[in-house]
């Protein structure tokens, strides 16, 4: 058996044993925490990293890079996303979003995904690994605070390890001879720092608030969940605990 087939058998298994300390959807404004004390760490950490490298590196992307040049660079890391989005929706048996994304992709490989010939007419509902395993019923597990990446479920992380084990094996060649590998040393570091920017506003708030650590773990469980679970998110959702919790954040 290879090493990473091993280590994906494991961390399932891991899930599966850790989601016996967690909370289900039904708690929604408090998300099972049980390693708080290495999370707020992590979250020290990524705090810092954010503030001294990333911010910085988002202002200083927004000011010198044009708005037009800015606009092809996000359409084409969406277009970058899209094979997920097939994989994961086929998984799902979504399949007119899995015809939706798959056209879409098609179309845009023209332009290598920097311009969108669809002129985001097509409302693609974009799905992860993470999703895949909940649509499976893979319980989330409890809350972690990951260095670089930030929140995450126990989930969400088996479902990284996936996207980075089978993406990789995604290629362009039927396009233009261009693998998805040789082009993860742009992609990397722009994805980052263009992410930054789409979270500029949130990621302000959340550090004024009383509680960052708290604030950060509340937005990401709601958002996450609402994601994941779409019309069925509301029907679990408590409102008024939910908006109590909020208040005592500001």
């Amino acid at each position: 058996m290879k090493k990473s087939n091993f280590l994906f058998i494991y961390l399932i298994a891991l899930i599966s044993f850790l989601s016996a300390c967690s909370n289900n959807i039904h708690n929604i404004a408090e998300k099972s925490d049980p390693f708080e004390k290495f999370n707020r760490k992590i979250f020290s950490f990524n705090k810092q990293l954010d503030l001294n490298i990333l911010k910085p590196a988002s202002e200083k992307y927004i000011s010198t890079v044009p708005v037009n040049a800015r606009q092809s660079i996000s359409e084409h890391l969406d277009w970058m996303s899209l094979p997920n989005t097939i994989i994961n929706s086929t998984l799902q048996f979504d399949l007119e979003n899995t015809v939706l994304a798959s056209a879409k992709f098609l179309l845009n490989a023209l332009t290598l995904g920097f311009y969108d010939l669809d002129n985001n007419e097509t409302n693609i509902d974009k799905k992860d690994f993470g999703s895949t395993l909940a649509k499976y019923n893979v319980a989330e597990g409890p809350f972690l605070m990951i260095p670089l990446l930030g929140p995450k479920n126990a989930r969400d992380v088996a479902g990284l390890f996936l996207e980075r084990k089978y993406s990789s094996n995604v290629s362009l060649n039927e396009v233009n001879d261009i693998s998805l590998g040789d082009v993860d040393l742009f992609e990397f570091p722009i994805n980052f720092i263009y992410t930054r920017g789409k979270l500029s506003t949130t990621l302000d708030s959340v550090y004024k608030s009383s509680d960052p650590y708290i604030k950060m773990r509340s937005f990401y469980v709601q958002n996450r969940r609402a994601k994941v679970y779409n019309n069925k998110y509301n029907e679990f959702k408590d409102k008024e605990k939910d908006e109590a919790f909020e208040k005592l954040l500001q």
